[in-house]
């Protein structure tokens, strides 16, 4: 699990999430380019800050619980989506220096729907170039960055099943999928 968490903290720092007040697909795009163009400029010791400030880590953390959120008590819910927050800030800020002066333009939109769509970047950095497609959502007429994927791989759809796989064991609790991101 941690692997796949490092591999997913590192996509999520390279596609920041964002929302914006227009629900037309153009503004979808606006949202992801103006996102990541804050990320791309912010300084080593602030590239955290910019992350978090355009994810909605309470959506991602709840989505990543899956069915195993419905029976936690709110405290227990409460305790695991910080617990992801604070890993994703440690993990962010240890490989901030890979963030900081990157290039991201916008390559292509699909529209899965009038409020789906999924937007795909070029990422250049000194090191080569990556795409990374991200799926937008129009929730409350705001857009947001739901999932995002990199080399096959969906960050959302991957903690999943990395959450699942441990609270799928015989007395596994929140607290074993709490202790792996400690």
């Amino acid at each position: 699990m941690l692997k796949a968490l490092i591999l997913s903290t590192a996509l999520l720092a390279t596609a920041p999430l964002a929302t914006a007040g227009s629900n037309d697909f153009n503004s979808a795009e606006a949202l992801v380019s103006s996102a990541a163009t804050d990320i791309a400029e912010s300084e080593n010791t602030r590239v955290a800050d910019a992350v978090l400030s355009h994810i909605d880590t309470t959506a991602i953390a709840s989505f990543t619980l899956g069915r195993y959120g419905r029976s936690l008590a709110p405290a227990e819910k409460a305790r695991f989506i910080n617990a992801f927050e604070d890993y994703l800030r440690r993990q962010i800020e240890a490989n901030a220096h890979q963030f900081s002066g990157v290039e991201v333009n916008v390559v292509a939109s699909q529209a899965r729907n009038a409020r789906d769509s999924i937007i795909t970047t070029q990422v250049r950095r000194d090191e080569g170039e990556m795409k990374i497609r991200w799926r937008v959502i129009e929730r409350r007429g705001e857009w947001s960055v739901v999932d995002l994927e990199v080399a096959g791989i969906w960050l959302a759809i991957e903690q999943r099943a990395q959450v699942a796989a441990i609270l799928g064991r015989p007395g596994a609790s929140i607290e074993d999928v709490i202790a792996q991101f400690g």
